[in-house]
């Protein structure tokens, strides 16, 4: 075989998140190298919440986008990493990574001094069912770690819109401080 011809390695860019994903049987762990990871149906996790009282059940999403913000961080930073700190490439590969996890379809939307996220399926949304505001938290704070990893600056995050209020899809912005 002429050497021209022999498959490229793949990088860890190239690979999926999906496909970097171990079960390991024996210890009951679904893992990406060191980051742990669980599935869940979403209307068990999102159930918990809609049992909540009003008030508390605010709270409780708060405390939620903060975690999400503050544990996810270490995942969107190995990304970054990945891509050499690209932050573009940042972007479309967390895009991916929320697919195969099962978060929605990402579409994020990058402005001057903004970062907007565009989230069609939000298992988050559909696991709530009818709500009178957003209860997207999680997504908000994976948002908020992208932003913040992809600028190196602070970044408050809004739900702008959530289907589980009617909407289409979950519509989401980040701001840096700074801007």
């Amino acid at each position: 075989m002429d050497p021209a011809d022999a498959p490229t390695p793949l990088l860890p860019t190239d690979l999926r998140l999906r496909d970097r994903l171990r079960w390991g049987e024996a210890a009951g762990r679904l893992a990406d190298g060191p980051r742990r990871y669980l599935l869940m149906r979403p209307d068990v996790l999102m159930g918990a919440l809609r049992r909540l009282p009003p008030g508390v059940r605010e709270q409780a999403l708060e405390a939620f986008a903060d975690s999400v913000a503050e544990q996810g961080i270490d995942s969107i930073r190995a990304y970054f990493r990945e891509v050499h700190e690209d932050p573009s490439a940042l972007l479309r590969a967390t895009e991916r990574a929320a697919a195969d996890l099962g978060w929605g379809v990402w579409r994020f939307r990058p402005a001057p001094g903004s970062l907007g996220l565009e989230v069609a399926g939000s298992p988050f949304a559909e696991g709530h069912g009818p709500a009178g505001s957003p209860v997207c938290a999680p997504l908000r704070g994976m948002l908020r770690a992208v932003a913040e990893v992809g600028s190196g600056a602070p970044a408050t995050v809004v739900e702008a819109q959530c289907a589980a209020c009617g909407a289409p899809t979950c519509v989401f912005e980040a701001r840096w401080a700074c801007c």
